[in-house]
Order: C-alpha cells, then sequence, then structure tokens
C-alpha cells in the first residue's frame, strides 16, 4: 500500500539492533520496509565493507528516490512516499553490505529457510558492460554482518542483479515499474539451527565500472522449515493423552488436561496451536487429510502422540 506522507516522518539516523524472530515453523515473517527513514528496522544493520572511507563503520539509510551518486545505504522510493525498499549504492569510498540477523525461537530445530522478495532498481549504471550483482550470503556462525571471520555461504538466486543492463547513464528510474522488478525466491538448506540460535544473512554490494547502479530489496519474507520434528518434540507417549487417534469428525478429543498443544505436520510444519481442558476438543476443519504429530505438556510432563485425520 502507497500512502503519501512528507519525510519529516523520518527520524534520527541510527543502526538498528534486534532480530528479526522467527516463533512458529511454517508461518512467514515479513518486512516491507514501509516508512523506514535514517534508521533499519529491527534486525538489520549495515556498514562499509571497502573504499576510501573508513572500512567497518556502520552505516544508515539516506532517503531518496535513486538520484543519489554516493555510496551508501538508501531508503528508497518515489519522493514523500512512505512506500520504501532498503537498497545501496556502491562508490570508491563507501562499497557497502546490509543484512539482518534472523533467530529461530520456533522451540525446534530448523532445517531450512524459505526467503522470498522482491528485488528493484532505482538507479541506472553508466556501463553497458557491467552488469551489476549485489551477492547474496549466510552464515551460522557469524555475530554480526561485518564479521569478516565468519563462514559466509553464497547463494546465487539470492542476488540482487542489474535489471537495465544496456544503459550507458546513470540516473534515478521508477522501482515501482514491473519492468524494474524481479521476484525473487530460494531456500537456504542443509541447516541445523537449535532454538534459540541465528542465522545471519547479508547482500555484499561491489563497486563497479563507472557510476553504478542502485539495487534493493523490498517485502521480504523468511519461513523456518525443519525436514523433521526434532527428538526433543518426541516425548512421552501417554494413553489417554488423545482419545480418538483416528479422527473422523474434525475434533480431536483429549483424556486429560493438555497446555501448549501443537500439531505439526510429519515435514514438521506447525499447523495448529492450542490448550484444552479433559474431554474437550480441538477442532482441526482446516486441516487436510493424513497423519500429524500431536504434543503437548501434561502434568508438566511433555507428551507426543500420532494421529491420522481422515
Amino acid at each position: 500500500m502507497k500512502k503519501i506522507y512528507s519525510l519529516a516522518l523520518i527520524g534520527l539516523a541510527s543502526l538498528a539492533f534486534g532480530q528479526i524472530s522467527l516463533t512458529t515453523v511454517g508461518t512467514a515473517v515479513t518486512q516491507d520496509f514501509d516508512g523506514m527513514g535514517t534508521t533499519l528496522p529491527s534486525g538489520f544493520s549495515a556498514y562499509r565493507a571497502s573504499g576510501s572511507g573508513t572500512i567497518g563503520q556502520s552505516l544508515s539509510p539516506v532517503v531518496d528516490n535513486g538520484s543519489a551518486n554516493s555510496g551508501g545505504i538508501y531508503s528508497v522510493g518515489a519522493t514523500s512516499s512512505t512506500d520504501r525498499a532498503l537498497g545501496s549504492l556502491a562508490s570508491g569510498s563507501t562499497v557497502p553490505t546490509y543484512g539482518a540477523q534472523i533467530s529461530n525461537n520456533t522451540g525446534v530445530t530448523i532445517s531450512e529457510l524459505a526467503i522470498s522478495f522482491t528485488e528493484e532498481q532505482w538507479r541506472t549504471g553508466s556501463s553497458a558492460t557491467a552488469n551489476e550483482v549485489v551477492a547474496f550470503s549466510y552464515s551460522t556462525n557469524a555475530t554480526g554482518v561485518d564479521d569478516t571471520s565468519a563462514v559466509w555461504t553464497p547463494v546465487t538466486s539470492g542476488d540482487l542483479t542489474e535489471i537495465l543492463t544496456s544503459s550507458t547513464n546513470a540516473a534515478a528510474v521508477n522501482g515501482n515499474l514491473p519492468a524494474n522488478q524481479l521476484a525473487k525466491s530460494f531456500s537456504i538448506t542443509g541447516l541445523s539451527v537449535a532454538n534459540g540460535g541465528s542465522v545471519w544473512i547479508r547482500w555484499a554490494d561491489e563497486d563497479n565500472f563507472g557510476s553504478d547502479c542502485m539495487l534493493a530489496v523490498d517485502n521480504l519474507s523468511v519461513t523456518a522449515q525443519t525436514g523433521s520434528l526434532a527428538v526433543s518434540d518426541f516425548k512421552k507417549l501417554t494413553p489417554n493423552f488423545i482419545k480418538n487417534t483416528l479422527v473422523k469428525n474434525n475434533e480431536i478429543v483429549f483424556g486429560s488436561d493438555v497446555k501448549d498443544i501443537k500439531v505439526y505436520t510429519l515435514s514438521g510444519a506447525i499447523v495448529k496451536t492450542g490448550s484444552v481442558k479433559n474431554g474437550s476438543t480441538l477442532n482441526v476443519a482446516e486441516l487436510a487429510k493424513g497423519n500429524y504429530i500431536v504434543t503437548g505438556i501434561v502434568n508438566n510432563e511433555p507428551v507426543s502422540q500420532k494421529i491420522l485425520k481422515d
């Protein structure tokens, strides 16, 4: 949604702290950057990776419409609009890197992150032969996007790639136009991030020949997935925990007071939660037919049971 406001909404420049918290497997956490001014959203940070300026210096976004020609991080969008994207432009003085900390607070170990976003180009470059790339990578042992000692794994499907490659004139363009956008969707697989752990993602710009273009990320979505339930999710089996392990009427009937109920698919996605009293039911009409794992807490003991919804 695009709303027009004065850029007086812009706050004090600062580096954002915090993290992007994933709390439920299979449920996306999103960031559209709308309203972003000179402060990055919580969980995001940026720094000068190289250039003639101070290496390692934190960077705050500059509000712009694509007309800037200085290296840095940008809150980019149409003039006076709160519809923003997070972009970068590299120069001899500043080659920026930016990204975010994604924390696993799902209660289980995650094995995959599904990521999608819209790439937007807001400025053309001056060289038709330098097809620019802002490279994506991730790390499970980093302490920040500026951690040069961490292991960073590239994922090229997450790269920002120049869209208007034939341009020889550096100038602002409208990144909201479909012709100046690319839809990106990919997964980071092979992870083993325990509950409480983090994955850092980042985009690293580079200074190319001539005046660089400005590429930006918008409508970022991150979803935690797990190939199977963690061992810790398979708990003590209580015979009367669930009375009808074959569910035919869309109602799971419980034989005990159960707290913190979670219904998982066999792939590990949480699809239902709740708490019930002895003899009460949990409606699962929205779930497809098939097998599920139900976990919960009975008398302060963790329990689990496999069910079949018919």
